[in-house]
């Protein structure tokens, strides 16, 4: 039996599969089939929209776009693919992920669209496990125990290489839990991890294990990404307190054994800003372990959602205001230096969530005043993400649209760019910036990793390759660079006329000089002084 799994990507709170990352559950369900002794084939949505064939026998679509975003590359699967996919599709179908249960999430703070009538089977606990038995004969909607985990996150590794993205720039997302340490109190009003019940924790052994099998197949990125929060993993306390006693030994083992496995990048994504601040000095020795251990550019999230008290209370949410910023101050206190690829060590990001209940004209007004009140302190956050939350388990808070759009405009303006110019002042180097993209006649580039600023490069050149670029201006979330160094001989009319100081009319005279003898040569075309990095 061949069995299809067409990834639809996922979205999700606590995990993320959009291109250039792959889920682990992806993994999950490509170890589960093998373990079932059967074949798999495995196929991107993004590979279908291009006309690649569905061979398999069972059509097993894995989505769970709850929480969608922009992208630069690979959209989720969308209602309309589905529904096209499934008609088409002539054996078993089955529905995989978050989607099965909650549906399909549509942007924009939109109601989830139910998509199950689609397929003959919808899986509403674990998809890797309902997969399982199903190709054994039984039907049955339940959790992976430990020991399958352990074992198909080793036996599905393997799949990375048909992803097309692999070797690079692809990054596996690790699990290193499920579930949220605040289960016990429901959690957030909005979210779907507390709904995973008591975390289930991996041990450090057996996340290494999965680190090294993937490497073994050419893996090179990792982001222990698949946690609600990583400063909690193994905490002290858990089912006691909301914010568990960090245990910094269990991560400086997780760490220390990974950077041991020298992968090329090594980050992690969400993180508590509550238990930050409560258990400050063992959260400074974790930030410390993650400079020392894991690439620059690393990101902690921080899901502070709003700086409202009242919509803080009425939604449960994670963190007071001035939990959120100590722990700021604490990450940026630590983390803040730049490190060789000319990122800061480890940053914290900030998520803000409109369409929560009890929301006012004062929440907007105190969200934007505590960011005025990070980039006033000189603090730097190396995102700031505004969305429309997508509410799963009440009813839906309607915002007002313009209001909304204002706000984020606001933000971008007085907020995003100011602190971009500051995180990356004009003449910053990145390093190892892999080029993805080209659209019309420029190239869009990022580093591997965590949430990385989207590079615009002002003309078209060859790209899936690494290169070193300069920063010369600043977007709200993206900025604008050149390779570095830059060899004017080698330069065309477009990127000659991309650098500071060069205009039209002197690029035009200098391709029509070359080979250019020196730099005094180009000095005196565009009567000027040209920087040290520009060659000839």
């Amino acid at each position: 039996m061949l069995v299809t799994i067409l990834d639809g990507f996922v979205d999700e709170p606590s995990c993320f599969g959009v291109p250039p990352y792959i889920s682990p559950y992806i993994r999950y369900i490509a170890g589960a089939i093998k373990d079932a002794g059967h074949e798999y084939e495995y196929i991107t949505i993004e590979e279908w929209r291009k006309g690649r064939r569905i061979n398999g026998n069972i059509l097993l679509i894995f989505a769970g776009a709850i929480v969608p975003g922009k992208y630069l590359r690979g959209m989720p699967i969308s209602w309309k693919e589905i529904k096209e996919l499934t008609r088409k599709f002539q054996g078993v179908k089955i529905l995989a992920g978050s989607a099965a249960v909650f549906g399909l999430g549509q942007g924009g703070g939109k109601k989830p669209v139910k998509i199950n009538d689609f397929f003959d089977y919808s899986s509403i606990l674990d998809g890797d496990a309902f997969i399982y038995d199903f190709l054994n004969g039984e039907i049955v909607h339940r959790r992976r125990c430990r020991e399958e985990w352990k074992r198909w996150a080793i036996m599905g590794a393997e799949v990375v290489k048909q992803h097309p993205d692999f070797p690079q720039p692809l990054i596996a997302e690790i699990e290193t839990y499920r579930g949220c340490t605040r289960w016990f109190n429901g959690g957030c009003s909005f979210c779907m991890e507390p709904s995973f019940g008591r975390p289930a924790m991996r041990e450090e052994r057996e996340i290494l294990m999965e680190i090294k099998e993937l490497m073994k197949h050419g893996v090179k990125n990792f982001r222990l990404g698949c946690q609600s929060c990583f400063f909690s993993y193994k905490a002290i306390g858990i089912g006691k307190s909301e914010t568990p006693k960090p245990n910094v030994n269990a991560i400086k083992r997780l760490l220390e054994g990974i950077a041991k496995l020298k992968p090329s990048v090594s980050h992690i994504d969400n993180a508590n800003p509550a238990v930050i601040a409560e258990w400050e000095n063992e959260s400074i020795k974790i930030a410390e372990l993650l400079k020392k251990y894991a690439t620059p550019g690393n990101v902690a999230a921080f899901g502070m959602e709003s700086a409202d008290e009242k919509v803080i209370r009425e939604n449960n949410l994670n963190a007071q205001p001035w939990q959120v910023m100590k722990a700021i101050e604490i990450l940026n206190e630590v983390g803040r230096e730049r490190g060789w690829n000319g990122m800061p060590y480890i940053l914290p990001g900030l998520n803000l969530l409109f369409g929560l209940k009890g929301e006012s004209e004062k929440t907007y007004i105190k969200n934007y005043e505590f960011l005025k009140e990070v980039l006033e302190k000189n603090l730097l956050l190396r995102r700031i993400n505004i969305r429309q939350v997508v509410n799963l388990k009440g009813k839906k808070v309607e915002i007002d649209r313009d209001k909304f759009k204002k706000f984020k405009k606001k933000v971008n303006e007085e907020i995003n760019r100011p602190m971009l110019q500051k995180l990356l002042p004009y003449g910053s180097i990145l390093k190892n910036v892999y080029l993805e993209l080209n659209i019309g006649n420029a190239t869009y580039g990022r580093q591997i990793g965590t949430y990385p600023i989207l590079i615009y490069l002002p003309y078209k050149t060859k790209i899936n390759r690494f290169v070193d670029v300069k920063i010369y201006d600043h977007g709200f979330r993206s900025v604008s660079a050149i390779e570095y160094p830059f060899n004017i001989n080698k330069a065309s009319y477009t990127q000659l006329k991309s650098i500071p100081k060069i205009s039209p009319k002197a690029a035009a005279e200098i391709v029509k000089r070359k080979p250019i003898k020196d730099k005094k040569e180009v000095e005196d075309i565009i009567n000027g002084e040209l920087e040290d990095w520009i060659t000839v």
